[in-house]
């Protein structure tokens, strides 16, 4: 992170396993989806979370990180995920092979 994350910030950060389902991109913006249902909006791009979070958290597409420990389906001919909060998020094409690699080391 370029700036130093208030203190808010790095709690949610130190527990991202535990407590984040997925993070979407809005612009130059992160919306955090929580287990418990509550939205988290970020000032930081997802980029920047890409680099920070590791395995659980996998990259599926442009504007969409998801936490592996809370997948409930993976779809791989018409390339999709469902996670446990109900939500379906496409994969893309060019990183199918990273989502499927990361899951069966998850499973």
């Amino acid at each position: 992170m370029k700036n130093v994350p208030s203190k808010k910030h790095s709690n949610l950060l130190q527990n991202a396993d535990s407590v984040v389902i997925k993070l979407q991109a809005d612009i130059n913006y992160t919306v955090f989806f929580l287990d418990d249902g509550q939205k988290a909006l970020m000032a930081y791009s997802l980029k920047n979370y890409q680099q920070y979070l590791n395995y659980p958290f996998v990259r599926v597409n442009k504007s969409c990180i998801i936490n592996l420990m809370y997948l409930k389906n993976i779809d791989p001919k018409n390339k999709k995920i469902q996670l446990k909060d109900g939500s379906e998020i496409q994969i893309s094409r060019r990183r199918m092979e990273e989502v499927l690699k990361n899951v069966s080391v998850c499973s």
